[in-house]
């Protein structure tokens, strides 16, 4: 069962162009060496929500997602590569930054 793990990073729109060089540059790098699992990174933002453009005292949602074999091998991923990264966005981008991560089943159609 394919699998795909996303993280949605919420930070300050000031931040944005900052945040995508450290996420292109420092995380992707690190989040899908050949050890991990993960391939086929893709990087989205929210445009609308609801219908409406999220205020900008919402903060910028930006989601990074990375597929996986099984829930398996995302879980070890969790575990053994993501929390360095994790750490590094904190230490670059809190207090003032936050993100929430969800695994989601492919389903196919």
């Amino acid at each position: 069962m394919a699998v795909v793990y996303n993280i949605t990073f919420v930070i300050t729109h000031d931040r944005k162009a900052r945040f995508l060089d450290w996420l292109r540059g420092e995380a992707v790098a690190a989040l899908f060496g050949e050890a991990g699992g993960a391939v086929n990174p893709r990087i989205h933002t929210v445009v609308e929500a609801g219908g409406e453009k999220p205020a900008p005292e919402h903060g910028l949602s930006i989601a990074l997602q990375a597929e996986f074999e099984s829930e398996e091998v995302a879980h070890r991923w969790n575990d053994e590569v993501l929390p360095s990264v994790l750490s590094g966005f904190n230490g670059k981008f809190g207090p003032n930054a936050l993100f929430f991560t969800t695994l989601l089943e492919v389903i196919p159609l």
